[in-house]
């Protein structure tokens, strides 16, 4: 299929660290445009939102964009299919602001074991420390799944934080490097490497659109909030 081409160098980089970031595939036109989308659909807490893109197409669109689909089908060497989708606004002020993710691995859910789980974040505004931006462990999706300590992770308690978390006997391992990311840019992260976020202590929002996808085939947990299904990508 047509597409983003990836560099040689932006595939061994991901091999490497387990991530990348790609950035401007969506203009700030089309961030303001699908937030505006989402917010329609927010609560009085801006509690994240599970599968929108089955709500709105719009979003399912996002899922199916042609440049995402080429890159991850070029990460992965297969075709990929989604599985989900989840809407994290980070709103400014709102209860869930100085929500910080705990590091861990978002394998630790569906539970790949061959390690063909991958996730990516659309980043509708500008993200960095200050207001919550993602911390990322390079290479630490090397050595599968590690073990965790199982936490709420879907409109859990605001004031507590979610994501199954990984010892820091592991982390200790591994360099931690902050990922502040341009409104607009696209992260891409394997299943298995640790990452966290920091709270958003600023008076900026930080909504970003997380979307899962797997290898066509492969094995995984559905889940009872997420649902994970295949969803194809190429009709």
């Amino acid at each position: 299929m047509e597409g983003y081409k990836l560099s040689a160098e932006q595939l061994r980089f991901f091999k490497d660290n387990g991530y990348i970031v790609v950035e401007n595939l969506f203009t700030e036109k089309q961030c303001d445009e699908m937030q505006k989308v989402a917010r329609k659909h927010a609560d009085e807490k801006f509690s994240a939102i599970m599968n929108l893109d089955r709500m709105e197409p719009a979003f399912r669109d996002i899922m199916k964009n042609q440049d995402i689909v080429s890159i991850l089908e070029q990460m992965q060497g297969h075709e990929v299919v989604g599985l989900m989708s989840q809407m994290l606004f980070k709103e400014a002020n709102s209860p869930y602001a100085s929500q910080a993710w705990n590091p861990h691995q978002d394998n630790a859910y569906p539970q790949n074991p061959n390690g063909q789980y991958i996730t990516i974040n659309i980043a509708f505004e500008t993200q960095d420390k200050e207001n919550g931006c993602l911390y990322m462990f390079p290479g630490s999706h090397k050595e599968g799944l590690y073990p965790c300590e199982q936490t709420p992770s879907y409109r859990e308690t605001p004031g507590t934080n979610p994501g199954n978390t990984v010892a820091s006997s592991v982390l200790s391992r591994f360099n931690c490097v902050d990922l502040p990311i341009k409104k607009g840019g696209v992260l891409f992260m394997h299943g298995d490497v640790v990452h966290g976020s920091y709270p958003n202590n600023s008076n900026r929002n930080r909504p970003l659109f997380s979307i899962s996808y797997i290898t066509k085939g492969q094995p995984f947990i559905p889940g009872k909030n997420a649902n994970r299904t295949e969803i194809p990508l190429h009709s």
